[in-house]
């Protein structure tokens, strides 16, 4: 999988005092996971490792501990259950920080306590690769005209919000629980409204946007895993989420049924799929307008379609409709599915 370039967190004071406390009363641990025998494995150790990098985008860390993960038999494209669940163990430490989150449960309780020092010490590690060794952009202007267009995009959509659409916002990605994955996350126009307890992870086909949304979250202080992929391919394991988000994104995909599958695939027993869609209206004048206006419209617009039917496309996929709401004559709809 490969994270969004350009902006990365550095190492700072502020860091230092965060960090340096428990990586001192985790020495202990830190010393047993590398030479005690019977130690954590290292494939789980080095997974933690790099899921910590895959949040910070320290581009030299992850050249060598890739590098090491490869020596020690980890296959980060097929991993098993327990690497996959130490490599989103050191996502939630670089997201959360030390203090909140629970190594994996089925390991004892001396490897838990080194997973977590490990990561610990990686995010150090991470935080300082950034400040010294970041590598500069070639020429300094990497895909500057495709990020003037994120830009472009991202003024359009903060004048939908004053005009009304954050309170929608608000009300589908602003109720996400736990793990959350957000499909098309773009420039990261819903990462002022998730509640501070979610854990964010946006994927998009844009790295431009990413470099957008990776800025907007530094502004806030917000950390989040942002992903390049597509929606019809999540690069991520079934069951990795309790919520997934999709803000006016299936409009947009190629295929919305394979998306949308992919989406319940990566979602876990009990989690929710909460979306909000501009789509083909209930009305029949209005529907046969958008009807005849979708092809010139999708060439304007990159490929939006105005007449897609959203709630048809998440029935047929097998989801339950559990929450609806719709907006402007049903041309905006807000779908929470299960």
């Amino acid at each position: 999988m490969q994270t969004a370039p350009l902006t990365r967190p550095m190492l700072t004071t502020r860091a230092l005092r965060r960090w340096v406390p428990p990586l001192v009363r985790s020495v202990p641990a830190l010393v047993s996971a590398y030479l005690l025998p019977g130690r954590v494995p290292p494939p789980i150790r080095e997974a933690s490792m790099l899921g910590v990098t895959s949040v910070n985008r320290c581009e030299a860390c992850e050249a060598f501990h890739s590098r090491w993960a490869s020596g020690v038999g980890l296959r980060v494209e097929a991993m098993s259950a327990e690497e996959a669940a130490a490599y989103d163990f050191g996502q939630r430490v670089a997201t959360a920080g030390p203090e909140e989150p629970q190594p994996p449960m089925q390991l004892r309780a001396r490897h838990r306590r080194e997973l977590l020092a490990v990561s610990i010490l990686m995010e150090l590690a991470n935080l300082s690769g950034n400040r010294f060794l970041a590598p500069r952009a070639e020429g300094g202007n990497l895909q500057v005209g495709d990020v003037r267009t994120a830009r472009l995009l991202d003024a359009v959509m903060r004048a939908a919000d004053r005009a009304g659409l954050r309170r929608a916002r608000s009300r589908v990605a602003g109720r996400a629980r736990g793990d959350t994955l957000e499909i098309g996350i773009g420039t990261g126009s819903n990462l002022e409204v998730y509640p501070a307890g979610a854990v964010v992870h946006g994927v998009d086909v844009s790295a431009p946007a990413l470099s957008v949304a990776a800025e907007r979250a530094d502004r806030a202080g917000r950390r989040v895993v942002l992903v390049e992929g597509d929606a019809a391919a999540l690069p991520f394991t079934d069951g990795s989420f309790d919520t997934v988000v999709a803000t006016f994104v299936l409009c947009s995909v190629g295929d919305v049924e394979r998306s949308l599958r992919e989406a319940r695939r990566v979602l876990r027993p009990g989690g929710t799929i909460r979306l909000l869609e501009h789509a083909r209206s209930r009305y029949r004048p209005v529907g046969l307008v958008q009807e005849r206006s979708a092809p010139a419209w999708a060439r304007l617009s990159g490929g939006c379609r105005l007449d897609h039917d959203v709630r048809r496309a998440v029935r047929d996929v097998g989801l339950t409709v559990i929450e609806e709401r719709t907006r402007i004559g049903g041309l905006l709809v807000e779908i929470v599915a299960a």
